[in-house]
């Protein structure tokens, strides 16, 4: 499919030499970007250089690609394990669970396996390489609890969560994680929403600096906010300064859709454009709670329009957008710390998740399993935070009031147990709910994936498997039809031709078998 024409047959890719001018001047199908012909501007150029490396090393067999982004993929999950220590103060055996649940997670799979789909993983890549980053140097949260020593111990403290010192202070180390932000964007467009996560970084930190003048020096709080001004400022300058340049170095962004990519976009009725676009939202969530049903193509009809409002379908975005908003909810009544680590989570998820909402501007296609690559790294790290609070027991309503200071024989006890009054047994079942939760959804995510691996196969299988699993779909049909006249199964290919003819009304099948 794209493999052949963003690697077989790009110049950037396969050319005798390289050139940087060729670099900047072809979009990532290696077509220009300026000048007639059809291109949709897409510019990562990153990418484009990382498939010229393979070629390099090994010509255009296709083994060495699939390794690469294995590795990559791998390189990203461990990668996230950081973030949540890092970013989120988690401790080592949280940030482990993170890795884990989105290395298994069964939606990255045609990121791994469509060779295309490398930018999706290398945009994460550096997009978490940076928030690491920038939470290392400028914006360190409060340390949350670990995990063993949560059982001995009383519920999570709900103090005010204080605002860290960074490594580095001076301002001019910004350019670090700004530049590897940078190279996400250079990966895939999507990349570049990850400037927000450093913004709402300072904003909580601007916040607890509030609080901090009510209850500490109001001069100490007074230099964290000019020095917290100071990098927001920069950060919105960038931000700017960066759009505007891939503004004018590509034109724009075209994406020259057609209507069997994204037949909502061409829909004239407005009101069938919202509601059908709401359902794709419920899609995409349904994609990462529970990806049961996965295909490599979502288009013509594979999800019919939505005309109106009592239809039952759209109980899918309803129960997405009710759980967002609860979400948040939720995540604000938690402690400072926990509220914190669940807010950029959360932000994590659905900035990045806006380019492929269709709500800022259409994009290519309806649905794409390989846009939730950076999305499921917030997902993520939001259920390892909800898991956390609830195993601290801050999901229950007023702490105790402090317990009088325990005499010499009761220390001793605590000592050697796990103490007088502690809530040892209510903190057992927590324990035994989450390692239960966890090892359920780690199989369950671990044995889907399996699964869905076998389907990318070979090409035949993927067509095979996938037509039989989405027949509405025009491209699934058509693909399914041409592999069956390939077997020489002619009745099954035609079947499928007709299939595809009912789905896409456009194509010059429908007028084969439907003429007029």
């Amino acid at each position: 499919m794209d493999d052949a024409v963003g690697v077989m047959r790009n110049p950037n890719v396969i050319g005798e030499t390289l050139s940087f001018a060729d670099l900047m001047r072809r979009d990532f199908w290696g077509l220009p970007m300026h000048g007639s012909g059809w291109t949709n501007k897409s510019f990562r150029p990153l990418t484009t250089l990382t498939f010229r490396w393979n070629y390099l090393l090994h010509g255009l067999d296709s083994s060495g690609f699939h390794a690469t982004n294995i590795l990559l993929h791998c390189l990203t999950s461990l990668i996230l394990g950081p973030l949540a220590t890092v970013a989120l103060g988690m401790s080592g055996s949280w940030a482990a669970l993170a890795s884990a649940l989105f290395g298994v997670h069964p939606v990255h799979t045609e990121n791994v396996l469509y060779l295309v789909c490398r930018a999706d993983i290398l945009a994460c890549l550096l997009g978490l390489l940076a928030m690491n980053c920038y939470a290392a140097s400028f914006s360190p949260p409060a340390a949350l609890r670990p995990l063993w020593p949560t059982l001995r111990s009383r519920p999570f403290d709900a103090a005010v969560a204080a605002v860290g010192s960074g490594i580095l202070q001076n301002p001019l180390w910004m350019i670090f994680p700004v530049l590897l932000i940078i190279a996400s964007g250079l990966c895939k467009e999507s990349g570049f929403t990850l400037f927000s996560i450093p913004m709402l970084m300072e904003l909580l930190d601007f916040l607890s600096i509030r609080l901090l003048r009510l209850v500490s020096s109001p001069c100490a709080a007074c230099a964290k906010n000019n020095a917290l001004r100071l990098r927001a400022g920069l950060l919105v300058a960038s931000t700017f300064l960066v759009f505007v340049a891939r503004y004018r170095h590509t034109g724009g962004t075209s994406l020259n859709m057609s209507p069997q990519d994204n037949p909502i976009s061409f829909e004239t009725e407005r009101k069938a454009r919202i509601l059908s676009y709401s359902y794709v939202h419920g899609v995409y969530m349904r994609l990462l709670v529970w990806p049961q049903f996965l295909c490599y193509d979502y288009s013509m009809d594979a999800i019919p329009m939505v005309r109106d409002v009592f239809d039952c379908r759209l109980m899918l975005p309803l129960s997405a957008y009710v759980g967002c908003m609860a979400s948040v909810s939720f995540v604000m009544q938690l402690p400072a710390r926990h509220r914190r680590s669940g807010l950029i989570a959360l932000a994590l998820l659905v900035v990045s998740f806006l380019p492929a909402s269709n709500i800022l501007f259409p994009v290519g296609t309806v649905v794409g399993e390989r846009l939730m690559y950076v999305p499921s790294a917030g997902y993520c790290l939001a259920v390892v935070v909800v898991l956390h609070a609830f195993l601290q027991g801050t999901l229950h309503k007023p702490r105790a009031p402090p317990r009088p200071e325990p005499t010499k024989i009761q220390r001793g006890k605590e000592i050697h147990s796990w103490g007088i009054g502690s809530g040892r047994p209510e903190a057992m079942r927590r324990g035994f709910k989450v390692t239960l939760c966890v090892t359920l959804a780690l199989t369950a995510l671990s044995v889907r994936t399996w699964l869905r691996v076998w389907d990318w196969e070979s090409s035949d299988t993927l067509f095979i498997r996938d037509g039989a699993r989405q027949p509405q779909s025009s491209k699934t049909q058509f693909n399914l039809g041409i592999t069956h006249m390939q077997m020489q199964e002619w009745d099954a290919a035609v079947d499928a031709l007709v299939r595809c003819a009912w789905a896409d009304p456009l194509s010059s099948l429908f007028e084969t078998y439907h003429p007029a």
